[in-house]
C-alpha cells in the first residue's frame, strides 16, 4: 500500500528522480530535516517541490517526483475567447505558448466556446468560472431555502445581520454537525451575490428592460439629427442635482487609534439648494442656472447682478413648469434660425405640456432619457456631475477651515456659506471642468456620434466590463430594423425614480431646519 506525502523543507540530499534504491529507509513518522512526514506536506529540493511515495508497510521511500510549485492561475471568459480567436487562426499549440497556458487547457477552452461567447453577451465577460464548475456546495437544498427566505425578508425591507443568516441556516440544515462557520457564511454570500451594505435612503434601480429603453433613445436621437442636420453648437444637454448648504465628507484625516472622530459643520446638512448645468456639444458651457429656497424677496436682485450665473427662488427649492419656461428662456435662448435638440431626463417638469409647449415656441426639440437610465447614458450623471461636486466640497473644506470667513448668529451658531458665496462657488466650480471633458462626455453618451454605428464602441454604458456591455450587439441589430419615425418615444414618460432622488430633501420644507430669507435663523447646536 502506497501513500503520497509532501514535507515541507530544504532536503538537498534527496534528487528530483530518486527511487528506494538510492535512498535510505524512512520510518512513518520520520523527520527530514526539520518536518516530520505526514500527508499534505511537501519537500523542497533546489527550489522545486519533490513528490514522495512511501510505502506505508514497509516504510520506505519508493519514488521521488519533480512537481511544477507555480501558483495556480485563473483566467476571466475575454481571456479565454481571445485565446480562442488565436488557435482559430493559428494553432492550438502557437496559441498556448503566446498565452502562456498549457495547450490542454486551451483545448478544453474550445469545447466550452458556446458558453464562453453567451457569458460574454450577457456581460459576464471578467467571470472565471463556468456556470457548475468548482466544488459542490455541502447542503444546496438548504442554501436555496436560506437565500429565499433572506430575499423575502429584504422585500419587507427588514433588516438582515450575518448572525441571522448563521442562526437559520442551522435550523435549515439536515447535515449533522453542520456549524454554519464564518469561512461558510463568506463563501455563501460570495455564491449568492450578498454581501454587507450601509441603509440608504433613496436609490435609482436599473429596470429590467434598461437595455432596449437605451436602444431606443439611441435611435430616436440618430433619427432627429438625420432628419434635422443639428450642428454641434445647436445641441444641448442638462440635468439639475442638489447641492446643500453643508457638504461635510464622511472622512477625514486623524490620528490613528483615535476611538472618536467627530467632524464640525454649521448645522445646515438638510438644506439644499439646486444647480442645472448645461452645456453644448461643442464643449461650451452654459451659465448655471440655480434655483434657492424661499420667496428671495430681499436677496434676489443682489444675488442677479453676479455675473456668470441665473438665479432663481422657488418655494422648495427645486424646478416646477414656470421655472423650466424661465431657464429655457435664459440659458438656452429665445431666438435662433436654426433647429436645436436638447437633452434631458424625464423629469415632470421636462414633459408636462407647458413645457412641451415652450420648446416648440423655441422651435426647440427634446429627446428624454429613458426613466432609470440617467446613470449610464445621460451626459451630466455619467460625466460632470462627480468632479463639479468633488470641487464644490474643497471650496466648503477651505472655506470651514478658515475662521476669518465665518459669521455668527446672536445666539454664537456659525451661519452657513451665504448664497452669494455659493453662486460664486457655482459658478467657479464649473469653469474649473475642462470644455474637452464635457464635448467628450456627448460622444460617450451616443448623443454626437456617427449615426451609421461606426463608432458605437465609444458609448461608455456598452463597454467591456459595464453593466449594460451586452447593449453593443443589440444596438447594432436595432440599426437594421430601425425606422424614420422622429417622435420621442419617451415623450410623456415621468420616472417616479428620478422624481424621488430629486425632491427626497424637500419634505419638510417649512420645518425647523429650513433657512429664514434675511439668513439670520439660528442653526443648530455644534
Amino acid at each position: 500500500m502506497l501513500c503520497v506525502c509532501y514535507v515541507c523543507t530544504v532536503f538537498p540530499r534527496i534528487e528530483a528522480g530518486s527511487t528506494n534504491s538510492s535512498l535510505p529507509r524512512i520510518e512513518a513518522g520520520a523527520v527530514v530535516g526539520d518536518s516530520l512526514i505526514e500527508a499534505g506536506s511537501q519537500i523542497v529540493a533546489g527550489g522545486a517541490a519533490v513528490l514522495l511515495r512511501i510505502d506505508l508497510i514497509t516504510g520506505s521511500l519508493v519514488h521521488v517526483l519533480e512537481k511544477n510549485m507555480s501558483k495556480r492561475k485563473c483566467y476571466d471568459v475575454s481571456f479565454k475567447l481571445e485565446a480562442i480567436d488565436c488557435a482559430d487562426k493559428t494553432s492550438k499549440q502557437a496559441a498556448a505558448r503566446k498565452f502562456g497556458v498549457d495547450a490542454k487547457r486551451l483545448r478544453v477552452w474550445c469545447s466550452q466556446r458556446e458558453e464562453l461567447v453567451a457569458l460574454k453577451k450577457n456581460g459576464k465577460s471578467k467571470k472565471k468560472r463556468l456556470t457548475g464548475a468548482g466544488r459542490k456546495t455541502l447542503d444546496p437544498d438548504m442554501e436555496e431555502a436560506l437565500f429565499s427566505w433572506i430575499i423575502e425578508l429584504r422585500g419587507r425591507n427588514l433588516r438582515v445581520s450575518r448572525s441571522m443568516i448563521r442562526v437559520k441556516a442551522r435550523e435549515l440544515s439536515a447535515v449533522v454537525g453542520f456549524k454554519a462557520s464564518r469561512g461558510w457564511l463568506f463563501r455563501f454570500m460570495k455564491r449568492n451575490g450578498l454581501s454587507l451594505r450601509r441603509k440608504t435612503t433613496v436609490c435609482q434601480k436599473t429596470p429590467a428592460d434598461c437595455i432596449p429603453k437605451i436602444i431606443s433613445f439611441i435611435t430616436h436621437l440618430r433619427t432627429l439629427r438625420i432628419c434635422h442636420q443639428y450642428e454641434l453648437h445647436n445641441i444641448f444637454a442638462m440635468d439639475e442635482t442638489a447641492c446643500w448648504m453643508d457638504m461635510p465628507s464622511d472622512t477625514t484625516v486623524t490620528t490613528t487609534g483615535a476611538r472618536s472622530v467627530p467632524v464640525k459643520t454649521t448645522g445646515h446638512e438638510k438644506d439644499h439648494f439646486t444647480v442645472i448645468l448645461t452645456a453644448k456639444a461643442d464643449g461650451t458651457k452654459m451659465k448655471p442656472f440655480i434655483v434657492f429656497k424661499g420667496k428671495g424677496t430681499r436677496l434676489i436682485k443682489e444675488l442677479q447682478r453676479i455675473s456668470g450665473v441665473v438665479v432663481q427662488f422657488s418655494a422648495n427649492g427645486w424646478m416646477n413648469d414656470h421655472l423650466t419656461g424661465v431657464y429655457l428662456r435664459s440659458v438656452i435662448g429665445t431666438f435662433s434660425f436654426n433647429k436645436r435638440l436638447l437633452v434631458w431626463d424625464a423629469y415632470r417638469c421636462h414633459t408636462s405640456v407647458a413645457v412641451r409647449s415652450e420648446c416648440a415656441k423655441l422651435r426647440l426639440h427634446t429627446a428624454v432619457v429613458p426613466g432609470g437610465c440617467t446613470g449610464y447614458i445621460q451626459a451630466a450623471d455619467v460625466v460632470w456631475n462627480a468632479p463639479f461636486k468633488s470641487h464644490l466640497r474643497k471650496h466648503y473644506d477651505t472655506w470651514l477651515a478658515d475662521p476669518t470667513c465665518h459669521e455668527y448668529t446672536r445666539g454664537g451658531n456659525m451661519k452657513p456659506p451665504s448664497r452669494s458665496l455659493l453662486c460664486q462657488w457655482v459658478r467657479s466650480c464649473w469653469e474649473a471642468i475642462p470644455n474637452e471633458m464635457v464635448k467628450e462626455s456627448f460622444s460617450s453618451c451616443a448623443i454626437t456620434i456617427h449615426t451609421d454605428g461606426s463608432e458605437d464602441d465609444k458609448i461608455h454604458c456598452f463597454k467591456p466590463g459595464q453593466p449594460c456591455e451586452q447593449g453593443r450587439y443589440v444596438l447594432e441589430e436595432a440599426d437594421a430594423t430601425a425606422t424614420d419615425s422622429d417622435s420621442d418615444p419617451f415623450a410623456a414618460d415621468e420616472d417616479d425614480e428620478e422624481v424621488e432622488n430629486n425632491e427626497a430633501c424637500i419634505e419638510s420644507e417649512d420645518e425647523d431646519n429650513g433657512l429664514e430669507e434675511d439668513e439670520s435663523s439660528t442653526s443648530e447646536e455644534l
